[in-house]
């Protein structure tokens, strides 16, 4: 043995087997494939780990399609070397996939698999492949709903004002399938202990089917911000209206009559005791040419909150304009002194003419005694004047008469 080591040869061939033995021994088991028993090199040192919950990366063309069936995370078991298999375990500096770039929608079974793993481990996946379906991808806008938890918890006098939700609306993406399935989009707020104003920051906001199912899609923005008034009391009020513009030339108006007589206004219990009556309804009558129900907004009072209904509809009434004249109305002299005397120069006969305009249905009930006409001399000394003429009248009508001053003489 002594001769055959100190021989040359003998060495070289020897050299060459080990090295050999090596190459073999770090060039076997390549990336994702199954490795045979290692050689009596490394037998000794030999060690297997699990690795659990590693994330599941999916490449696929997100713009166009939308994977269903991956798991999230999957199981690698791992053999090599004690320190080699202890470095990937604690590092995790490796990724685990499923490629379907090259695939169509449809269901597919494809290969889980690694890259960053060395590859003088033995690498197991569990599962090592996995059924996916591939489907085109829709997207669809939906305004967000406020389902509210407890609200009957609430104290008995609160009242809600109206959500303000920001954004109103979401951009909902996921499968066609899905996003076809979508009965409704919500955000979820708890009342319970609610004692002031709801704010709620980053609501959550969920998915459902028309069976109450949530639905697996994407949501962006996935939370909203939702505010909601409380209004603390109610209180019934009358409402009135006062009347602006004109009807148009050769119109007249019949009536107006409110949807309601009342309206309920909300807010805190010193501010309603102190509305009595809403009276600054306005009705614009410069656009109306024929009978008309128009809609008026009711204004706020000071301090409510809010008043329901905020609007009324008002049913406004229009004739064509009649006239109807009472003659020879006798002109009453006011304030005359009586020691004086007076003559009327003009009109000689100390008459007028009325002539009132309305609705024929309004002129029916009219009479000479709802008319009157008057002139007022006080302070008038003896002499010859002329004064106005005061006609008086149901109100709210058009009233003229042929003479607007008299001309008369006191003595």
């Amino acid at each position: 043995m002594d001769k055959w080591l100190k021989t040359p040869w003998f060495i070289r061939v020897i050299s060459l087997l080990l090295a050999i033995a090596l190459y073999l021994s770090v060039s076997i088991s390549q990336d994702g494939e199954d490795r045979p028993e290692l050689d009596f090199f490394s037998n000794f040192s030999d060690e297997a780990a699990t690795i659990e919950d590693v994330p599941l990366q999916v490449k696929v063309d997100e713009e166009k399609y939308v994977v269903l069936g991956v798991p999230q995370t999957v199981n690698v078991l791992i053999e090599g070397s004690k320190s080699l298999v202890a470095t990937t375990e604690t590092t995790r500096n490796f990724d685990l996939f499923i490629d379907l770039t090259e695939l169509e929608a449809g269901t597919h079974e494809v290969n889980v698999q690694y890259q960053g793993l060395s590859n003088q481990l033995k690498v197991q996946i569990d599962p090592a492949t996995i059924a996916v379906t591939i489907e085109e991808r829709g997207t669809a806008e939906y305004s967000v709903e406020i389902e509210m938890l407890n609200q009957d918890s609430l104290n008995e006098e609160f009242r809600l004002g109206t959500p303000v939700i920001a954004p109103e609306k979401v951009q909902v993406t996921g499968s066609t399938s899905e996003v076809e399935k979508i009965a409704i989009v919500k955000a979820i707020v708890d009342l319970a202990g609610v004692t002031d104003k709801i704010e709620i920051k980053n609501a959550p906001v969920k998915v459902y089917d028309q069976q109450g199912n949530e639905l697996n899609v994407f949501v962006n923005p996935s939370t909203v911000n939702v505010e909601i008034p409380i209004e603390v009391g109610m209180k019934e009020v009358p409402i009135s209206y006062t009347t602006t513009g004109e009807l148009p030339e050769g119109m007249s108006l019949q009536s107006i009559s409110l949807e309601a007589e009342k309206v309920a206004v909300y807010g805190q219990a010193s501010v309603l005791n102190a509305i009595e009556k809403i009276e600054d309804l306005e009705i614009n009558l410069s656009q109306i040419t024929e009978d008309q129900t128009i809609e008026v907004n009711i204004p706020l009072p000071q301090g409510a909150t809010k008043v329901e209904p905020s609007t009324l509809e008002v049913k406004i009434d229009v004739e064509e304009t009649q006239e109807k004249v009472f003659e020879d109305v006798p002109i009453e002299v006011l304030n005359l002194a009586s020691n004086k005397e007076i003559t009327f120069v003009d009109p000689e006969e100390g008459v007028v003419n009325v002539s009132i305009f309305g609705t024929a249905k309004q002129l029916e009930s009219f009479t000479a005694d709802d008319i009157s006409a008057s002139i007022d001399v006080n302070g008038f000394i003896e002499g010859e004047f002329q004064t106005a003429i005061n006609i008086k009248g149901p109100e709210n009508y058009i009233i003229t008469s042929n003479k607007e001053n008299a001309r008369v003489r006191i003595e």
